[in-house]
């Protein structure tokens, strides 16, 4: 079937990023030591609410100087836990501006509330959207059902009739299950043999 919408992941295919510098930002500021720090920043219960949004960046903050006893206040947070983003695009901004021309475009992320601000803030990204649909908005990450029907509904296409990249190998698979055409990101070249390969206008 012919592509008629494109869908893409938000980090590590979009915009850059390297957990370890927020890392460091924070452990500096954390009496635990930072392994141990790690494991309660990463609890997996914890994030996935988080990313689900089921909590705010607030809640999540108090928890992390609860019991991960982080000492820095909810501002000093939110710029410290945004420090993993590195400046500037991976897929470059012609080519995005050129594919919205003929293609509606649709953002689909695991992310919370601080990291979409920041990026709404430091990055042209969003712009080149016509829906991002966020994990922390639609109460499911990916591979889950839900965040991909919501982004199905969002393109008012068939399933088979979109295509969507995504850096992890489990989301991609997740895609598939729904007739989604996905491809796994791992550069820009790979990515633009990929579209033309669907088919897809570039």
């Amino acid at each position: 079937m012919k592509i008629e919408a494109l869908l893409f992941d938000l980090g590590k295919v979009l915009v850059d990023l390297d957990f370890g510098l927020g890392m460091e930002r924070l452990a500096a500021r954390c009496e635990l030591p930072r392994e141990r720090f790690e494991e309660i920043l990463l609890d997996d219960g914890w994030i996935r609410r988080y990313e689900r949004g089921e909590i705010s960046t607030a809640e999540y903050h108090r928890y992390l100087c609860k019991h991960g006893r982080l000492r820095m206040n909810l501002v000093e947070f939110h710029e410290s836990w945004s420090a993993i983003f590195l400046p500037g695009l991976i897929v470059p901004e012609q080519l995005l501006a050129g594919l919205k021309q003929r293609y509606r475009l649709i953002l689909v992320s695991n992310t919370n509330e601080c990291h979409v601000a920041y990026i709404a803030q430091n990055y042209p990204v969003f712009d080149y959207f016509d829906v991002r649909i966020f994990s922390y908005e639609v109460g499911s990450l990916k591979p889950d059902r839900a965040i991909y029907e919501a982004a199905i509904a969002a393109a008012g296409k068939p399933a088979e009739a979109l295509f969507f990249t995504d850096d992890r190998e489990e989301n991609v698979w997740g895609a598939r299950q729904f007739g989604i055409q996905a491809h796994q990101f791992k550069s820009v070249p790979g990515l633009v043999d990929a579209l033309r390969e669907h088919g897809v206008d570039l």
